[in-house]
């Protein structure tokens, strides 16, 4: 995250939003391609969605996921995903009413140390262009 423009604007395929209020910063969202040799659709990963606490419950985060899911449609992948922990009560609600399902948990170690709060892995299919519509 401390190079943005390295991190998210250099690879093709990904991107990186700013939502403004008044001439401020009330959130943000990130997208990169899943690059993994036996995926056998196009993959795009949601990353690093925050929404400044004085602007939450109030469509910032739903406008901000809604243009990812735009934008994965728009550059031909078929599928967007995303892991977030258990605790995320609000975050976990807005993505499967968003139309993401969830696909299992995991539990990330750190410095061979596991982490008590596992990670929930959510999946959006994407119709394609010919289709229409999100």
């Amino acid at each position: 995250m401390s190079d943005i423009t390295k991190s998210y604007r250099s690879e093709r395929g990904s991107c990186f939003w700013v939502a403004e209020s008044e001439e401020k910063v009330v959130g943000m969202v990130g997208a990169l391609p899943v690059d993994h040799p036996t995926l056998r659709e196009k993959q795009l990963q949601l990353l690093h969605l925050f929404v400044d606490i004085e602007r939450r419950c109030q469509g910032t985060a739903k406008a901000l996921v809604g243009t990812v899911l735009q934008f994965a449609r728009d550059q031909g992948y078929s599928e967007a995903v995303l892991g977030t922990n258990t605790v995320q009560f609000s975050a976990r609600a807005l993505y499967q009413g968003m139309g993401f399902q969830e696909t299992g948990q995991s539990h990330l170690t750190v410095s061979g140390r596991l982490v008590a709060v596992p990670t929930v892995h959510f999946i959006h299919h994407l119709p394609s262009a010919q289709a229409g519509g999100l």
